[in-house]
């Protein structure tokens, strides 16, 4: 075995719940050329509804007796949320570059909740499906295929982190629990038909994500981190059209490979990042 499931230490009285935020799995959000960047035509509503998501979160982990909770605004490079319309009683980390670590150190946090997230590329029945960008065909770590959640389970995991919820389409919800059986998982949308989605209302999803994010935060003492041991190999597979997979993009990788595929090694899962994102 590749990986190990331990049990995590017991939280704190008064559980630090991370909130990771993304855009593309998100309620009503379905059509890359009008909701998900800004100066397109529907962006303010789209951040508007990730924002109501994000605190429906917030305030059903604080209704479960949470006494820290810090959102870490994922999308287009930190830069889609605001400190005036989140939570009161959150916090919110931006700016970029993404450190290695994503924000994380020994059992910093007792828990992760994903808002808003998409599957992985190439994932079935998935609605704006990708792996940190629409050019990436595939990512693995020791074999393993990740999306963008499984990345940060895998980093949470080195510090003893659990992931314990996800909101997001049907098929975000199917990848989260092949990882961590145990998440509280809320599918706020699901395809409906090619570039077509399916969606609860905005209200409903709050209501939904709140309630999950109680039974999240209530569970904590359920939940163990994923743990990888070993040396681990990051593996990214682009698609042959892909812009800038060239020699030069390769110097810092193994070139052993094709030169659509670049690979990150190290000794640690973190080691690998490392070398992806750099220290």
């Amino acid at each position: 075995m590749w990986f190990l499931l331990v049990l995590s230490a017991y939280p704190a009285e008064q559980p630090r719940i991370l909130i990771v935020s993304d855009f593309e799995g998100v309620c009503g959000i379905n059509n890359a050329e009008e909701q998900l960047l800004p100066g397109q035509r529907r962006y303010e509503e789209s951040r508007r509804l990730l924002t109501g998501e994000i605190n429906a979160a917030v305030e059903g982990a604080l209704a479960a007796g949470a006494g820290e909770v810090v959102i870490w605004d994922g999308h287009d490079g930190s830069r889609t949320l605001s400190v005036d319309e989140i939570h009161p009683r959150a916090q919110l980390i931006q700016g970029k570059p993404t450190p290695a670590n994503f924000y994380l150190d020994d059992h910093l946090y007792d828990g992760i909740i994903f808002i808003g997230q998409h599957a992985m590329a190439g994932a079935k029945d998935a609605i704006l499906a990708h792996s940190q960008s629409f050019s990436v065909q595939s990512i693995t770590i020791n074999g393993k295929p990740v999306g963008e959640l499984g990345q940060v389970a895998a980093i949470a995991g080195y510090y003893g982190i659990p992931v314990i919820m996800l909101t997001g389409d049907r098929a975000a919800c199917d990848e989260m629990l092949a990882l961590q059986p145990k998440a509280e998982t809320v599918a706020v949308k699901r395809l409906a038909g090619k570039g077509s989605s399916r969606s609860l209302s905005h209200a409903a999803s709050q209501a939904q994500i709140s309630l999950a994010a109680q039974r999240a935060v209530r569970r904590l003492r359920e939940f163990a981190p994923w743990k990888i041991e070993g040396d681990v190999e990051m593996k990214f597979e682009f698609y042959p059209e892909a812009p800038g997979v060239t020699a030069a993009a390769l110097t810092t990788a193994d070139k052993t490979y094709a030169p659509r595929t670049v690979v990150y090694r190290g000794q640690t899962v973190l080691e690998a990042f490392e070398q992806w994102l750099g220290k």
